[in-house]
């Protein structure tokens, strides 16, 4: 099946690159699925974290305390 990264598709003369082939795509994607919602999950608790310290900060410093 030609694909765009397919040399003699894109004119090209050299040999085609070893590898790409993957052996268990059931089980690199069930992986990579779980990696996407850690990646996720660190977005939301470093954003929240920064938020509700932020938000902290502005309740000290409205109450008369410093920063």
């Amino acid at each position: 099946m030609p694909s765009d990264f397919d040399p003699d598709r894109r004119g090209i003369s050299a040999p085609r690159p070893a590898g790409g082939q993957d052996p268990d795509p059931d089980a690199t994607a069930r992986s990579e699925r779980r990696y996407l919602w850690l990646l996720v999950l660190m977005i939301v608790l470093i954003v929240g974290i920064t938020t509700l310290v932020g938000i902290v900060g502005m309740i000290v410093v409205a109450f008369g305390g410093t920063t």
